[in-house]
């Protein structure tokens, strides 16, 4: 058993057990408390227009990123409840979309996981999105930084999340919470960017669909 301190992330000394990594859909429906709320989804979509968000957030090194799509796990209980943008606007929706969507899903966790004072702090904060439109002006400037190599040049102009897109809900809301950036400011994060950053900083992986989800994630980042 692997026990860790929070006390960096709310001014107080408290311990939790680090999980191991859970695998499946039937397992999460049957045992929804795998999760807590402010976990990350990380997604990867099988439309064309997530292999196109994946074209336009790759590095220089990469084929294609691995994340097209992030979200913010709000709710646990009989159901999960995550916020994100779907369609043309933030909405809280269930997480069992992404199993219709036949996405492949890992959700990781801060090490040590958060107070029950955080929690409640980034779920109020994430609620303020709900039913925004979503933000095409600020996808398409991530994509022109695409032709310079990811260079923080046309997301510079787009600073305002009253129109956000899904990596900017997660973003801003540790950010405003928790004074946690994910390897950039705000406005300049991609999906990709913060399953990075949480893979680089060793962010528990809590739960994946399947074994092949963990093993290319482990294999890509050696975690």
């Amino acid at each position: 058993m692997t026990l860790i301190s929070n006390d960096n992330l709310d001014g107080v000394d408290y311990w939790q057990e680090m999980p191991v990594t859970r695998i499946g859909w039937e397992l999460l429906k049957l045992e929804p408390h795998i999760l807590e709320v402010g976990d990350i989804v990380h997604v990867q979509g099988r439309s064309l227009f997530s292999k196109i968000i994946r074209w336009v957030t790759r590095s220089s090194t990469e084929k294609l990123s691995w994340s097209s799509h992030s979200a913010l796990v709000l709710k646990v209980g009989s159901s999960i409840e995550v916020i994100d943008t779907a369609g043309v606007q933030v909405v809280v929706r269930s997480i069992q979309s992404f199993e219709i969507l036949k996405s492949r899903v890992l959700v990781s966790r801060v090490p040590g996981g958060l107070s029950a004072s955080q929690k409640e702090m980034l779920v109020k904060k994430a609620l303020e999105y709900e039913g925004r439109l979503y933000g095409a002006f600020k996808l398409l400037a991530h994509a022109l930084d695409r032709f310079f190599d990811n260079r923080y040049v046309f997301r510079r102009l787009a600073t305002m999340d009253q129109y956000p897109i899904c990596s900017w809900i997660v973003a801003y809301c540790y950010k405003r919470v928790l004074g946690l950036l994910f390897g950039g400011l705000p406005n300049a994060v991609q999906p990709d960017d913060i399953l990075d950053y949480c893979m680089a900083s060793r962010w528990t992986v809590v739960w994946v669909d399947t074994p092949r989800t963990l093993e290319e994630c482990r294999r890509i980042y050696g975690a």
